[in-house]
């Protein structure tokens, strides 16, 4: 299966699968409140097959990217309430949880995933916020951090680990970031702004620090050149053929390079007082850039009700980071170019289907809190957008007219067709490009 095909295959059982489940809320409140549902469609356009069953259409259409639910008197031009299962017929109270429901079905998935791959566990590389090197003339080296200075806040928000600080400079580009950091135990604080650079999935911020793995062993891989050549946990690698090694993956560089890797390497490590000289022989794939040592890594795995708090967590953080777009965006201090569109996602998501099951699943997830998140937003046409009507109509306590509602309707749908546009236009000429560029 060619790139594209893959993509796309990812994209739409990914994406179908989301919006599907959305609907699925809508349509299971709507049952339970006895609403008459007319239609609840997989895919959308002409019908393909299905069966009926009650007052319902359960189809399957043509286009498979997710789904609807029609109901009774769902529609602007039905403002007047018919019998009594129609969904305008309906008080205020149950209209509201039919419309919040799609977005919370997205939010309770994103939950589940991320509590469900916490459940699982898994090996993951234990990268502290230490920075490696420093970017001559790139915003971090301006405002004075060097190479072995350990990022522990930025703007007030504690930095455990390395990602927490890479997704912090990237999602805030053009925005000064207060940061703090220790350096030989003191602790300063200085100000910068990450400068907008082009990644392989869009634009983001970069700050101009690296970070790397400390070459120190976890473990080596049994039956590798590593274990046969005596190598113990715990061992710090210092230099390779001569050259220091300040990371895992400098490492990895010497090593693994083309003309090295299929001869042995000199490596001194330091084991308690004592440095050792140790001679790795070439590895048996060449693709083991490390000759069979393991960095440093973390086995996380959790039990259901820590696994589900720690999902709520990890949610809740993704929901600030994308509120801060949102507002950054608001404010003109983002473009709408950060926002990926069908393109960038049907390649992120192929990448990760690649990657493996539970990488997608993660995917998945943070895609599925956006769909609801987004869907809650005040804006005419979107979920949020009926929810406020129903929020000004409750306050008023007289419903608004068929024709304020149809005006509200039509910007909805303009602006929204026009963030569209701009976004599917932006999305088209940068994979365009990337394209081009090879």
């Amino acid at each position: 299966m060619n790139d594209i095909a893959h993509n796309a295959f990812a994209f739409i059982i990914g994406l179908g699968f989301l919006i599907f489940i959305h609907e699925a809320g809508h349509f299971l409140v709507a049952k339970l409140f006895g609403v008459r549902v007319l239609v609840f469609s997989f895919g959308f356009g002409k019908r393909l097959f299905g069966f009926h069953h009650g007052d319902t259409d359960y189809r399957v259409s043509i286009f498979p990217l997710g789904g609807y639910v029609r109901m009774a008197g769902d529609t602007p031009e039905e403002s007047v309430a018919g019998s009594p299962d129609e969904f305008l017929s309906k008080p205020k109270w149950q209209r509201f949880l039919i419309l919040f429901a799609g977005p919370a079905m997205n939010i309770v998935i994103a939950i589940g995933f991320v509590a469900a791959l916490a459940m699982v566990g898994h090996e993951e590389y234990d990268i502290s916020p230490v920075i490696k090197s420093v970017t001559a003339g790139m915003p971090a080296a301006k405002a004075g951090l060097r190479p072995g200075d350990r990022i522990v806040e930025i703007n007030g928000e504690e930095m455990k680990a390395y990602d927490d600080v890479r997704l912090t400079f990237s999602m805030n580009a053009g925005t000064p970031l207060r940061v703090t950091y220790l350096r030989n135990g003191v602790r300063y604080t200085t100000t910068f702004t990450p400068v907008h650079a082009e990644a392989e999935y869009g634009p983001i911020g970069r700050a101009g620090v690296t970070y790397g793995l400390d070459p120190i062993v976890n473990r080596v891989e049994p039956g590798s050149v590593a274990q046969k050549a005596g190598l113990q946990p715990g061992d710090r690698i210092l230099s390779a053929n001569g050259k220091p090694v300040e990371s895992m993956e400098d490492f990895a560089k010497i090593a693994g390079d083309e003309a090295q890797v299929k001869k042995p390497v000199s490596v001194v490590v330091a084991r308690g007082t004592q440095n050792l000289n140790v001679t790795l022989a070439p590895p048996a794939d060449v693709r083991d850039a490390t000759r069979g040592v393991v960095p440093p890594t973390t086995y996380f795995k959790l039990s259901l009700f820590p696994a589900l708090r720690y999902s709520v967590q990890e949610n809740w953080k993704m929901l600030d980071l994308a509120m801060t777009a949102i507002s950054r965006m608001v404010r003109g201090r983002a473009s709408v170019k950060e926002l990926s569109g069908p393109f960038s996602i049907a390649k992120i998501s192929g990448d990760m289907l690649r990657r493996g099951p539970l990488e997608f699943l993660g995917l998945l997830a943070m895609i599925s809190l956006q769909l609801g998140v987004m869907n809650l937003l005040p804006i005419p046409v979107l979920d949020g957008g009926h929810i406020m009507i129903l929020v000004i109509e409750g306050i008023a306590r007289r419903d608004l007219s068929l024709r304020v509602k149809e005006r509200i309707q039509q910007l909805g749908f303009a602006v929204l067709a026009t963030l569209m546009i701009v976004v599917l236009y932006n999305d088209v000429i940068t994979n365009f490009m990337r394209m081009r560029n090879g």
